[in-house]
C-alpha cells in the first residue's frame, strides 16, 4: 500500500521565506525583470536560450529552490508535452519531412515554456504577496501623479495597481487550491489506484471541485473588497 505523503504535492508559485540574495532583492526589480524575461524567452534564438537557461539555473541555485519544485515542473511539462504532441500530429502523415520539423518546433516551445515556468517560480517563491501589492501600489501612485501633472486632472483614476496585484497574487492561490485537493484525494485513498481509468476518475472529480473552490475564493475576495471600499 502506498503511504500518503504530504510532500508529494509541493504548492507551486508559493512564497517561501528565506535570506538568499533573491529574497532580499526588491520586488520593484524582480517584477519588471520577470516580465522582460517572459517576453524575451519567446523571441530569443537557440544561443540566447542557452544563455538564459544558464542564467536561470544559477538564479535557481542562489534561491535554493527545493528539488520537489523541479519534480513538479517535470510532471506538468510531461503531461503538457504529451497533449501537445497528440494534438499537433493527429491526422498528419508521420513521414520524416513533416515529423522532424514539427518535433523541433515542439521541443523549442516546451523548452521556452519550461524556462517561463522557472522564471515565474523564482519570482513567486522569493516574493511575498505583500511585497507585490506594495510595489504595484507604488507604481499606481506614481502613474496617477504623472497623469494629473500632464492633464491637470484632479479626479480619481481606477486603482490599476490594486487590480494587477489581485491578478498576480491569484495565480499561486490556484496552485495552492489544486495542491489541497490533491492531498485531500490521496488522504481518502485516491492514491491506492493507478492507471488511465483511475487518472480519469481523479481529474473528473478534482477539476470541477477546483472550479467550485476558485469561485468561492473569488466570491470571498470580492466581498472583502466591497467591505474595504464601503464608506
Amino acid at each position: 500500500m502506498k503511504a500518503y505523503n504530504m510532500k508529494e504535492y509541493p504548492s507551486l508559485f508559493t512564497y517561501k521565506s528565506g535570506t538568499t540574495i533573491l529574497h532580499r532583492t526588491s520586488a520593484k526589480v524582480k517584477l519588471p525583470v520577470m516580465m522582460a524575461l517572459t517576453v524575451l524567452l519567446f523571441i530569443a534564438g537557440i544561443r540566447q536560450l542557452l544563455l538564459l537557461s544558464l542564467f536561470l539555473t544559477i538564479l535557481a541555485l542562489l534561491a535554493r529552490l527545493p528539488l520537489s519544485v523541479f519534480a513538479a515542473h517535470v510532471r506538468i511539462l510531461f503531461w503538457y508535452t504529451l497533449m501537445t504532441v497528440v494534438f499537433r500530429f493527429a491526422g498528419k502523415p508521420l513521414i520524416p519531412s513533416i515529423l522532424l520539423p514539427a518535433l523541433r518546433e515542439t521541443a523549442l516551445y516546451i523548452w521556452q515554456l519550461a524556462l517561463v515556468l522557472l522564471t515565474g517560480t523564482l519570482f513567486y517563491e522569493t516574493t511575498s504577496t505583500l511585497e507585490i501589492r506594495h510595489t504595484l501600489t507604488g507604481v499606481q501612485r506614481a502613474f496617477e501623479r504623472a497623469v494629473k501633472r500632464i492633464f491637470k486632472n484632479k479626479g480619481t483614476l481606477p486603482d490599476i495597481g490594486f487590480l494587477l496585484s489581485l491578478t498576480i497574487t491569484f495565480i499561486p492561490r490556484i496552485f495552492d487550491a489544486w495542491t489541497s485537493l490533491n492531498r485531500a484525494w490521496d488522504a481518502r485513498g485516491g492514491n491506492l489506484h493507478a492507471g488511465l481509468r483511475a487518472s480519469w476518475r481523479k481529474f473528473s472529480v478534482l477539476i470541477p471541485s477546483l472550479f467550485i473552490k476558485l469561485l468561492a475564493m473569488a466570491s470571498d475576495t470580492d466581498r472583502a473588497i466591497r467591505n474595504r471600499s464601503a464608506p
